[in-house]
């Protein structure tokens, strides 16, 4: 388990096995996305090189700054390159769910929506990922 809380009120990220957590709070600037990309390529450097998956919860997520939006596109693109397999959005809103549409090129088989994260978890242990609320809370402890 591998974490980094950069920026915490705007983002974290925590590596479980072979499954990238990242909540996103408030709004992201172009800058933001920036360093979020970067920080999860130093992240994923280890798994990279075999499927892995993500958690994207944005319930607490406003929305990128117009001038973020190429930039979340580019962490989309690197991680679809970088054998992102599979993906669980737990989403409030349907706007949250429409802006991660259009930046995911996922279909329904390898991507779920959800509000609910025991569903992710249930999700991505069905899909043969080795994920576990209990070890997220414990990295967000440290």
């Amino acid at each position: 388990m591998v974490s980094t809380e950069s920026n915490s009120s705007l983002y974290q990220l925590h590596l479980i096995g072979n499954v990238l957590y990242v909540e996103l709070n408030n709004v992201w600037s172009k800058g933001t996305v920036e360093k979020v990309l970067a920080e999860t390529q130093s992240l994923l450097v280890d798994v990279k090189n075999k499927p892995w998956a993500a958690v994207v919860d944005i319930r607490n997520w406003i929305m990128p700054t117009f001038e973020a939006f190429d930039g979340f596109q580019l962490i989309y693109d690197w991680c679809a390159a970088n054998n992102q397999t599979h993906e669980v959005t737990l989403c409030r809103f349907e706007m949250q769910k429409n802006i991660i549409s259009n930046v995911s090129n996922y279909d329904a088989e390898n991507q779920l929506y959800t509000h609910n994260a025991e569903d992710a978890e249930q999700w991505l242990l069905n899909k043969g990922f080795d994920f576990s609320l209990k070890e997220l809370q414990q990295a967000r402890d440290c």
